[in-house]
C-alpha cells in the first residue's frame, strides 16, 4: 500500500478549485491579456495591421462599384475597363496576402497561449499538495487540460480576432455606407441596437449551458477513468451493463447542455439574418423612393448596396463569433481556478536546507507527541512519540486504519503534524525546505510506481543528473541488471504503462534501483514483498538488504516474519502506538503484536486476518 491517506476519499485538508464563475468576463480578459498577450505586443501589433489592412480593402472592393459603373456603364469609357479590372484583382490580392498574415499570426499567438495556459495548469497541479491532488480526479482534470484549452484556443482564433476583424470591416464599410448617402446608412444601422440586445440574451444562455457543459464533461472523463482504471474488475465481476448504465448516464446529462448550448448558438446567426433583412427591406423602400425621383444616382446607389451587403456578413459573423467568445471566457474561467490553486504544505519564511550527515551517521528521527487528524471529527494519530537512532530498522505493525501509512505521510510532509513535532537530525521538519527533506528520503511502495519511459529513465528519476554508469551500478547493487540486459533493447527499452511489460518482481527491483540511486540516508518502505511470489520476493529481499545497510529504515510490515530483525517494533492500534520493542520482547508480553503473529506464523499474509494485516 502506498504512502497515501488512511482514508484517501476524505480530503477535508485539500484546498478546493474555486467554483467557476469566480471571474467576471473582463477581469478573465485583463487577465489574459497581461499574463499572456503583454510580452507579444509586436506580433499583435502586426496581427492588427494586417486586420486594418484586410477590412479596408474589403470597403475598396465596395466602393469600386462606384468608378465601375460611372465610368464603364455611365460614360462608356473603354478605355478604363482594363484599369478598373486590373485594380479589382490588386485590392484582392492584397486582401488575401494581408488575410493571410492576420490568421498566421493570430493563430500562431492563439496556440502559444494555449501552450502557457496548459504549462501553467500543469505546473499548479504538479505543484500541490497530496490532499488536493486527492480531492481531484484525474479524469476532470484532464478534462480541463485539453477540452476546455481548446474552447480557449477557439475563443482567441475564432471569437476575439474574428469580433475584432469583423468589427473593423463593419466600421469601415459603414463608413462607406454614410459617405455615399447618411440617410439610408441611418435607416440600415437602426437594426444593430436590436441585434446587439438578442445576441447578449443568447450568451447569456450560451455561457450557462456551455459551463454546464464544460462540467459534465469532466465528470464523463471521470467515469471512463474509472471504467478503465477498473477494467479487470468490471470483466470479473461481470459488470459491464453497469458501466454501460453509468457512462449513458454521464452522456445523455453532457448531452442535454450541449444541446441547450446548440441551440443558442443556432439562434444567432438566423436572428441576425431576420433583422438584417428587415433593415435592407426598409432601405430598398427609400432607396427606391429616391430612386424614382432622381435623388439617388445609379453608381452610387450599387456602390452603397454592395458595402450594406458586405456589411450583413459582419453583422452576422459578430453575433456567431460572440457566442464562440463567450464559450472560450467560460473555459478561460476554469482553467484559471485550477492555476489558482495555492499548496498549503510550503516551505516556511527563512527555511534552510536539512543538514544529514551521511549513512551510516545521520538520520536520526525523532516523532514527539504527534497528533494529526485527516478530518476534525476522527484523530489518524494522536501522541505519537517515536526516538529511531542513526542506520536502524523500525518496522511499524498494526491494523488497517492504524496509522502506519499515516506516519509516512508526515515525515514526507504530505500533510503538516497538527500538534507536536517530528525531527531529522534534530531539525524540525517544518522548518527546512521541502526539497532538501524529500532529498533525503527514498521511498518503496508496496506497488511499484513507474512510468511509461525506458528502464534507465526509469532509474534515473532517483537523482537527477546521474550518469549512465550510475544507472547501471544502482541496477546490479537492486539485483536487477541480470533481467534488464536480457530485454530487446537493454536499458533502453521502454517498460509500458505503469511497467506493465514487466513482471512484478522486475518491476519492483527497479523501484529499489531508483532508490539505490537516490542514495538517501533515510529509507522508508511499505514492504514490497507482499504480494510476490516466493522467487520474486527472494530477489527482491536480497536488494533490499543491500539497501538498507547503513541507513535509517522505516518498514511498514504485512509479513510479520519480514521484520523479526528489526532494531524495535512499534505497534499501532487507532493511531496510537500501543507497543515497543523488539520481536522478543513483543512475542512474551502477549499483547496485540503477539496475537497478530500467531495469525502470522507461517509468514503468509493470507493467513492473517484482514484487520491484521493491512495498512
Amino acid at each position: 500500500m502506498t504512502a497515501l491517506p488512511e482514508n484517501p476519499s476524505a480530503t477535508a485538508r485539500s484546498l478546493p478549485i474555486p467554483a467557476a464563475g469566480r471571474l467576471g468576463d473582463w477581469a478573465i480578459i485583463k487577465r489574459l491579456v497581461r499574463n499572456y498577450l503583454g510580452h507579444r505586443t509586436a506580433a499583435l501589433v502586426v496581427a492588427a495591421l494586417c486586420m486594418v489592412t484586410a477590412a479596408a480593402l474589403n470597403g475598396a472592393l465596395a466602393w469600386l462599384l462606384d468608378p465601375l459603373t460611372n465610368l464603364i456603364f455611365l460614360q462608356h469609357r473603354a478605355d478604363m475597363l482594363l484599369p478598373v479590372a486590373l485594380a479589382i484583382v490588386g485590392v484582392v490580392a492584397l486582401r488575401a496576402v494581408a488575410t493571410f498574415g492576420q490568421d498566421n499570426i493570430v493563430n500562431g499567438i492563439a496556440e502559444r497561449i494555449v501552450s502557457d495556459v496548459q504549462r501553467d495548469m500543469f505546473h499548479s497541479q504538479v505543484g500541490q499538495d497530496i490532499a488536493a491532488l486527492n480531492d481531484v480526479h484525474s479524469g476532470e482534470l484532464i478534462s480541463k487540460f485539453l477540452n476546455d484549452a481548446n474552447l480557449l484556443r477557439g475563443a482567441i482564433t475564432r471569437g476575439v480576432a474574428g469580433i475584432g476583424f469583423q468589427l473593423v470591416t463593419l466600421i469601415v464599410l459603414a463608413g462607406l455606407m454614410i459617405y455615399q448617402d447618411w440617410q439610408l446608412a441611418l435607416i440600415s444601422v437602426l437594426v444593430l441596437p436590436l441585434v446587439a440586445l438578442v445576441t447578449q440574451r443568447l450568451s447569456r444562455s450560451l455561457k450557462k449551458s456551455s459551463t454546464r457543459g464544460m462540467e459534465e464533461t469532466g465528470e464523463l472523463s471521470r467515469t471512463l477513468g474509472e471504467v478503465l482504471g477498473g477494467r479487470h474488475i468490471i470483466k470479473a465481476y461481470n459488470l459491464e451493463s453497469y458501466a454501460v448504465k453509468s457512462a449513458d448516464a454521464r452522456i445523455t446529462s453532457r448531452l442535454k447542455y450541449i444541446l441547450k448550448a446548440v441551440r443558442s448558438r443556432s439562434a444567432a446567426v438566423p436572428a441576425t439574418d431576420l433583422l438584417g433583412g428587415i433593415a435592407a427591406a426598409l432601405t430598398f423602400v427609400y432607396a427606391g423612393y429616391q430612386g424614382l425621383h432622381g435623388q439617388l444616382p445609379i453608381n452610387k446607389f450599387l456602390s452603397f448596396v454592395a458595402a450594406m451587403i458586405l456589411a450583413q456578413q459582419p453583422v452576422r459573423m459578430l453575433s456567431s463569433l460572440w457566442t464562440i467568445s463567450t464559450e472560450g471566457l467560460s473555459a478561460a474561467n476554469r482553467i484559471f481556478a485550477v492555476i489558482d490553486q495555492k499548496p498549503q504544505i510550503v516551505d516556511r519564511a527563512g527555511a534552510k536546507p536539512l543538514d544529514i550527515a551521511p549513512p551510516p551517521k545521520g538520520g536520526a528521527i525523532r516523532f514527539d507527541n504527534v497528533d494529526f487528524a485527516y478530518h476534525e471529527s476522527a484523530e489518524a494519530l494522536e501522541r505519537i512519540s517515536m526516538d529511531i537512532p542513526p542506520g536502524q530498522k523500525i518496522a511499524l505493525v498494526g491494523p488497517s486504519g492504524a496509522g502506519k501509512s499515516t506516519i509516512f505521510n508526515l515525515l514526507l510532509r504530505f500533510y503538516d503534524v497538527d500538534a507536536g513535532s517530528i525531527a531529522i537530525d534534530g531539525q524540525d521538519i517544518r522548518d527546512v525546505t521541502l526539497t532538501s527533506l524529500r532529498d533525503h528520503i527514498a521511498l518503496v511502495t508496496q506497488e511499484a510506481i513507474l512510468f511509461d519511459e525506458t528502464v534507465a529513465d526509469n532509474i534515473a528519476l532517483g537523482r537527477s543528473g546521474a550518469s549512465r554508469e550510475e544507472i547501471v551500478a544502482a541496477a546490479k547493487a537492486a539485483a536487477a541488471d541480470g533481467f534488464i540486459r536480457e530485454l530487446a533493447n537493454g536499458y533502453d527499452t521502454g517498460i509500458g504503462e505503469g511497467g506493465l511489460k514487466l513482471s512484478g518482481g522486475q518491476r519492483q527491483r527497479l523501484a529499489i534501483a531508483r532508490a539505490m540511486l537516490r542514495n538517501a540516508p533515510i529509507l522508508l518502505l511499505d514492504e514490497a514483498t507482499s504480494a510476490l511470489d516466493t522467487e520474486s520476493e527472494r530477489q527482491v529481499q536480497d536488494a533490499l538488504a543491500v539497501l538498507m545497510k547503513g541507513r535509517t529504515t522505516i518498514v511498514i510490515a504485512h509479513r510479520l516474519s519480514t521484520v523479526l530483525d528489526a532494531d524495535r517494533i512499534y505497534v499501532l492500534d487507532r493511531g496510537k502506538v500501543v507497543e515497543a520493542g523488539t520481536h522478543g520482547e513483543l512475542v512474551a508480553r502477549k499483547g496485540l503484536y503477539a496475537r497478530l503473529y500467531q495469525h502470522n506464523l507461517d509468514g503468509d499474509a493470507d493467513d492473517v486476518p484482514a484487520a491484521a494485516a493491512g495498512s
